[in-house]
């Protein structure tokens, strides 16, 4: 049975097991799948929060045209046909539009607000990712339900 065993040890002397060489080489493997995996993962989350955006602005849509059978104009946190989104423009909009429901949450990533259009006949919806590009992380919604995004908000 010794004998047996002896066959699969190459040199004398050496106890079986991995080098240092090879052990350095799996961790960095490993690293490597790591940090590909993380920023996969990061992008999915990105376009998971921008996705909730857009049917968040919808939802803004729909209680808006609610808002407006209601009282016969729209709620708008401003009164130009732009406006700057912000977390107080969500709170607004939470306490009346979604009677102070915390329906679009503020920790999100992205802040919303609702400019008046056509002279207060319509409104637009605005999004803009916290610390995101203003030229590319913009998404705009029209009374029509049409998003729009980057450049074209403008």
């Amino acid at each position: 049975m010794n004998n047996n065993l002896n066959c699969f040890y190459k040199s004398s002397g050496k106890s079986p097991g991995f080098s240092l060489i090879e052990l350095m080489v799996v961790v960095a493997i490993i690293g490597i799948l790591a940090t590909v995996s993380v920023v996969a993962y990061s992008g999915y989350i990105s376009s998971s929060k921008k996705t909730t955006m857009r049917s968040l602005m919808q939802a803004v849509a729909l209680a808006e045209s609610e808002w407006y059978a209601e009282t016969g104009s729209y709620l708008t946190n401003s009164e130009d046909e732009t406006c700057n989104p912000s977390n107080a423009a969500i709170e607004t909009i939470n306490e009346n539009l979604f009677e102070d429901e915390d329906v679009i949450p503020d920790d999100l990533g992205w802040t919303m607000c609702v400019a008046s259009a056509a002279g207060g006949g319509s409104f637009q919806i605005f999004a803009e990712k916290d610390n995101g590009d203003p030229t590319e992380d913009v998404m705009c919604l029209n009374r029509n339900g049409t998003i729009r995004e980057g450049g074209e908000c403008s």
